[in-house]
């Protein structure tokens, strides 16, 4: 019985009051599979091949990087493309839009939904895509998850007239480019300082960076962490001391997660009895001091810019005691720039034994600046890029919280 009531969203546009209808996928799409390219395959060519690569995991169509020259089956504008396998790679049974037909075609992995005329094609793919849950306990397989053409055809969900579909469609497709923008605005960004690492670092065994603020003009020094800091770690903790609160209480992974801008899960601290007794011994961190990972994702610095108390676990993160003698910032984007990243990687070894070791650490190369006031000009511009970066991924991640909310209010 309750399937059959009338189904009505919590938020819609203003003249609908109609009852959304139930349908099935297979009554308002037919279904197409694509065929093997394998053999075909190019890395460039005349049409691009939809893979499982293509559709992202938030419903966005991307460039698979592959190619084919000869083909038939062509895609036509406005349908839907589907995945039948999630491989690792995305959700299975995410879908997205073709923009324009007699470019793109298929592989086996990947299905056709071509929508009939009771359909906009920019409705349907929202409210497969927030209905995730159905595809992903109905796929079947051990190693890689498939959904059947069975359970794909047999979805069935709430519909509005065509009116109403148009309208949804064309709200979340503006909303949808206002959020490609916004990333692509991101990624530019992120490029945009992977040059600038390039450019105002020295390279390639060169005491010159190949740009610079007005009044610098002296090669740069060539020094040792260990030679002009203290590169240490701190006395062991054991991890029945680790409290729910506390002095904060950092791994590795929470440093990397830091460098990642997300949020650490489960957070660790020790009493503050502990810091004190443990902090006589190792000493306190301080800010412009620098704390970076040596296991797993090693090499990941973190610098230290609060005087709020801290402490860390011994042998999975390096401690460098600046006290003052490199700008904070100029350590932390020397250490994230490829000279030192290409040294880590090079004495640490790789896969997932690779270490940091405070020996490493004490040997690690650095090239400064003769005048305190460059290393202080080259700090302060990527602090202020970093923050741009940080800004446009704040609004970003409102956006998106803001596409999910109107997802769950404007489909029932």
């Amino acid at each position: 019985m309750k399937d059959n009531q009338a189904k009505y969203p919590q938020l819609r546009f203003k003249g609908f009051t109609d009852p959304w209808e139930q349908r099935k996928l297979k009554d308002v799409t037919d279904y197409f599979n694509g065929k093997a390219h394998e053999d075909n395959v190019l890395d460039d060519g005349l049409y691009e091949l939809i893979t499982l690569k293509s559709v992202s995991s938030d419903g966005v169509l991307q460039s698979s990087g592959k190619h084919v020259n000869d083909a038939t089956d062509f895609l036509q504008e406005d349908t839907l493309i589907m995945t039948l396998s999630e491989q690792n790679i995305g959700a299975v049974g995410m879908t997205t839009i073709i923009p324009t037909s007699n470019y793109y075609v298929l592989n086996q992995r990947v299905a056709e939904l071509r929508p009939n005329s009771t359909v906009v094609a920019g409705f349907l793919t929202k409210q497969i895509n927030k209905n995730q849950n159905y595809f992903e306990i109905r796929s079947a397989g051990t190693k890689v998850q498939n959904i059947s053409k069975g359970n794909v055809e047999n979805f069935t969900f709430e519909i509005p007239n065509v009116d109403e579909q148009e309208k949804i469609g064309a709200f979340f497709k503006q909303l949808d480019d206002i959020i490609t923008l916004h990333q692509r605005k991101l990624a530019k960004l992120k490029e945009l300082k992977q040059g600038y690492l390039q450019k105002l670092f020295p390279q390639n065994g060169s005491k010159f960076p190949q740009l610079r603020f007005s009044g610098f003009a002296d090669a740069w020094e060539q020094r040792k962490l260990g030679g002009i800091m203290d590169v240490t770690s701190v006395k062991r903790i054991h991890q029945s001391d680790w409290t729910n609160k506390g002095v904060r209480f950092f791994r590795a992974r929470d440093i990397v997660a830091l460098s990642k801008r997300e949020k650490i899960q489960d957070p660790l601290f020790i009493s503050e009895q502990k810091y004190n007794e443990y902090s006589k011994s190792s000493g306190k961190v301080h800010v412009d001091d620098l704390l970076v990972t040596g296991v797993g994702s090693i090499g990941i610095p973190y610098l230290v810019k609060s005087t709020n108390p801290l402490y860390f676990k011994d042998g999975n993160i390096i401690w460098f005691k600046n006290n003052g003698y490199l700008d904070g910032s100029f350590l932390y984007y020397s250490f994230i720039g490829n000279s030192i990243q290409n040294y880590i990687k090079k004495t640490s070894g790789s896969g997932t034994v690779g270490t940091f070791t405070i020996m490493s650490g004490k040997k690690t190369p650095i090239l400064i600046p003769k005048s305190y006031k460059e290393q202080q000009k080259i700090g302060a511009f990527f602090k202020q890029l970093d923050d741009t970066i940080t800004l446009h991924q704040r609004k970003l991640e409102k956006l998106q919280e803001l596409k999910k909310g109107y997802l769950q209010k404007m489909f029932c």
